[in-house]
């Protein structure tokens, strides 16, 4: 019994939803478009952040007497090389 009100009581919700959404096209659509702005702009932000991340971890320094050296630069100087 239980089962059944709850069963009919989602579909006439369903119903309802779609009722408002084709009475109120315009917001619907404008509440889309900005549900996928949001989406987007948080996917973009998110990738970004991981590129700097990643570019961040492969940056190598090496500790050469006490000093921070980058390993690329470290062999244009012979003195700094370990």
């Amino acid at each position: 019994m239980l089962t059944i009100l709850l069963k009919t009581s989602i579909e006439i919700a369903l119903a309802l939803l779609l009722i408002y959404g084709f009475i109120h096209e315009k917001e619907v659509i404008k509440f889309e478009q900005y549900v996928k702005m949001v989406i987007v702009v948080n996917y973009r932000r998110y990738k970004n952040k991981k590129r700097l991340e990643t570019a961040r971890q492969h940056r190598q320094f090496k500790l050469i007497n006490g000093r921070k050296v980058k390993a690329v630069n470290s062999f244009a100087n012979g003195f700094d090389v370990a």
